[in-house]
């Protein structure tokens, strides 16, 4: 595969690529260099943190009561 350099010095990775690797915009890539070779890795993106509740505490949205109406009145706790 050839690629080619733009006149801002970037470089596009085509679809193919990107997808295969699972690449997204403003996806991180580490650079090596070595014996006349350059190599793109892609770097683990890092988890969003996740908001903890206090132990035993469950947070429901409206969403959640939506869904819980549409089950039927005999499917689970009652939240209402």
């Amino acid at each position: 595969m050839i690629l080619t350099l733009s006149s801002k010095g970037q470089l596009v990775l085509p679809a193919p690529v990107r997808r295969q690797l699972g690449l997204k915009p403003r996806a991180r890539l580490r650079l090596t260099m070595g014996d006349g070779c350059v190599s793109l890795t892609p770097i683990a993106a890092r988890a969003e943190p996740v908001p903890h509740l206090p132990l035993g505490a469950v947070k429901l949205s409206r969403r959640d009561y939506d869904l819980d109406g549409l089950a039927g009145p005999d499917v689970g706790p009652d939240f209402t």
